[in-house]
Formats: C-alpha cells, structure tokens, sequence
C-alpha cells in the first residue's frame, strides 16, 4: 500500500504534466511553517525584506546548508529540487534580454529554454514566479538554492556582455572600413589632380573636403552624411599617426584647430613648424572670412618667416649622465637636437608636455629606476599620440628571446651598449633617412 506522500506526490505530478496549468504555485514560506520554528521565522522576515535570502538565513538558523534547507523546502512542497542551475543564453530573446534578465534577478528565478521558447523555471521561491511576463502557467516550476540561481544570471549576464561586446566590434569595424574607404577615395581624387594633401573643414554648420589642384585651383566637395560623422571620430581618433596608403605611400593626419577641422598630407619633405595661430597657413578660407584679422596674421607670419635650420629632435632616455654627454657630442654632429630624460616616467612627462615638435626618434635604455624602458616602449606605442615615433632599445643583455620581445612590443632597433657608441649612431641616422619627417601632436 502507498504511502500517503507517495499518492500525494503522484496526483502533484499527474496535475504538473506538460502543458499542465501551474498558476497556483506554492509559497516559500508554507514550507517554513513546517520546517522551522514560528520565532525563526518571524526572525528572517524582520531581518530581510528580500524574499531570495530567506531560505540563506532560515538555513543559518536552524545549521544547514542551503542546498539541504531548499532541497528539504522542495520535498515539503512536493516540487522538483535542481542541485545546479544551467545558466540560460537570454541573447536569443534579443533585444529583451537585459530586461529579462533584471526581472528575473528581482524575483530570484532563472528560466530553462528552448531556442527562443520558455519551457521552464527555477526558482527559489515558486511563488515568485507568477509575476513575471514570462510566465503563462503552463510551464515546468523548480525549485533550487538562491546562490546557484545567482551563479547562473551572473554567468547569462556575462553571456549578454561578451554578445553586445561583439556587436559593438562588428559596428566598430563597419564604421572604421567606411572610413577607410571614403579616405582612400579623397586620397585618390586629390593625388589624380597633383595635389599632396586634403582639408575637410566646417564652416557655419557645413562641412566639405578640399584639395589645390597642380594648376593652383581650389577643388570641393562634401561628404555623404551618413559617412561623415563615423569619418570624423575616425580622423580625431588617428590625429598625429600616419596612415598607410597603396598609391601615395604615408599619410599625416593633423587637426587644424578642432576636431571639426582636418588635413591629411602626404609627400611630406620638410619640418612642419608651430604656428602662432591654431589655423594652418594651407587652409584656404571662405570669402566671407579672408580679409578678417585672423587672416591678414596668418599671411603676415607666413611672409615673415625665415627657413629654418634643419635639425633633428632626438629624446635620450638614459640615467647614466656620462653615457648620455657622450651620445649628445655625437649626434650634434648628426645634426639632431638632443633632449634627456633620467627614466621612462620623466620621459613621459616631457612627451606630454610637449608644445611644438616631438621627437622623430627616442632612444632608451632597457633598465633604469622607477619605470624601465620595457614599460617606457609599452606605453608609447599605446597611445595615439606617440606611437609613431621610432623607439630604439639600448640594453646590455645578450638573448634572442629578450631582443623578440621588445621588437614585439614595437622597438625600432636593439643596440647592444657594450658596443662603440658610433653603432648606435649610425642606427640613429638609418632611421632619420628612412623615416617620414612628421608634425608634433
């Protein structure tokens, strides 16, 4: 003969069959009334409003485990008990899935799916679960601990997160492939006419590309809208860097003034020099501003200004002052302009601080005091600004694993400081010639 749990837990789950209807889900708490003491119980429900920490703190109280109070909770309300929890992949409810996943947080349950259907709940309270949109009555109800419930939304969260991650990239790299291409259309107009260089400039709200044509005429033209924000932030992005392009070789990008304002040149063959005014002497102004005071200054000092003496800024990253006088007497006769910085952290700070030409090479030294010229290199060639500048490393280690690494990193060049200083001079000069001369940041 059956018990009388036995046939109570037959007819339980001849009603909860599939497709069964489950709206009348029983409450946590009808199974505190039988598994703790009434003081016990009027102690967690003063303690907490939070209906998913119950079953913790009658847990505590009584000197179980939660797992063993919620599974004892399942058996008293005659309802499935799950030891573990599967985290659910919410993304396949689109654009919902963040609201779904707070609601469920809320009510302290997890679902069970089936491509984008609903087929099932876990919950540490079944009760909780008619409140949520989800649920329509005919689906399966469990019951499992609240710190595995937690573990599986915060594993579906992460799921969410990695998903919008991969959206966001995917958007990323479409913006960033229009750009390139409508680069590499500007590029390719204004060199077909003999020009070295395009400005695309707002005035009064427009915005428009320009180029002088080899015949000294001024070329214009706009930009479809739906490319032109996604190229701008693209170009803020690049100021000071130099692009890479199939038919004209290396591109600057420069602000002029703003982000609003903006030159890609190329064939570049001089210093460029800091002006006194944040407008470049190239940008041909509209009419209605050309005879304005601002104008007449930049003309002025364009007229007054002497050719310089070409010489080559060079920073020396380096504690050891008697390495550093000697280097200095022999890159003056390269003719380089040599400033010193004791470690990496000061060679920063006067990167930084710079307010014309940076430096077209840095050499460093690979150990020094409070940041080494590891970190030094690692922190250049992360930001926009720098990394564009050659970095030679000057070590005394010996290992072909060390000079990978730091090439890896980004280092120009290794020079071994054992080795005649000339070596490393005439390393300097190599990359002088080989590289583009290019405006400071």
């Amino acid at each position: 003969m059956k018990s009388v749990t036995g046939k109570i837990s037959a007819f339980l789950l001849r009603r909860r069959g599939v497709g069964e209807d489950t709206r009348r889900l029983p409450s946590l708490v009808k199974a505190m009334r039988s598994l703790v003491p009434r003081s016990v119980m009027r102690e967690v429900m003063s303690s907490s409003h939070d209906r998913r920490q119950w079953g913790v703190l009658a847990a505590a109280w009584v000197g179980v485990s939660e797992r063993e109070f919620v599974s004892a909770a399942a058996r008293e309300l005659h309802m499935p008990y799950q030891d573990q929890v599967i985290a659910p992949d919410l993304t396949v409810l689109g654009p919902r899935a963040r609201s779904v996943l707070t609601d469920l947080r809320k009510v302290g349950a997890s679902v069970i799916l089936e491509g984008v259907d609903v087929v099932g709940f876990v919950a540490t309270d079944p009760a909780e679960v008619r409140g949520l949109a989800l649920f329509d009555g005919t689906q399966s109800v469990s019951i499992a601990a609240w710190t595995e419930i937690a573990k599986a939304l915060d594993k579906a969260e992460r799921i969410i997160v990695e998903a919008e991650a991969n959206v966001d990239r995917a958007e990323s790299t479409k913006r960033h492939d229009l750009s390139q291409r409508v680069i590499d259309i500007l590029i390719s107009e204004a060199s077909a006419h003999g020009a070295t260089s395009f400005e695309i400039l707002t005035y009064e709200g427009k915005t428009r590309y320009q180029f002088q044509t080899v015949e000294g005429k001024m070329a214009l033209g706009t930009i479809q809208p739906e490319a032109l924000e996604a190229l701008m932030v693209h170009l803020t992005n690049l100021d000071g860097e130099v692009l890479h392009h199939a038919t004209v070789g290396k591109v600057l990008v420069r602000e002029l003034g703003n982000a609003a304002n903006m030159r890609l040149s190329w064939n570049i063959r001089r210093e460029y020099l800091t002006l006194p005014e944040a407008i470049s002497p190239h940008v041909v102004l509209p009419a209605s501003v050309a005879n304005s005071d601002a104008a007449r200054q930049v003309e002025a000092s364009k007229s007054s200004r002497e050719a310089p003496v070409i010489t080559h800024p060079i920073l020396v990253v380096d504690d050891n002052q008697m390495f550093c006088r000697v280097l200095e007497r022999l890159l003056r006769k390269e003719q380089c302009d040599v400033a010193f910085a004791e470690n990496g952290e000061h060679a920063l700070g006067k990167l930084g601080e710079s307010k014309g030409l940076l430096p077209r090479l840095i050499i460093c030294d690979l150990h020094m005091p409070r940041m080494n010229g590891r970190e030094f290199l690692t922190r250049v060639k992360a930001d926009s600004r720098f990394r564009s500048i050659p970095v030679v490393i000057l070590t005394s280690d010996e290992g072909s694993d060390i000079e990978l690494s730091l090439l890896e990193l980004g280092a120009e060049a290794l020079v071994s400081k054992s080795k005649d200083p000339r070596v490393l001079c005439a390393q300097v000069a190599r990359i002088l010639r080989d590289s583009p001369i290019e405006e400071a940041a």
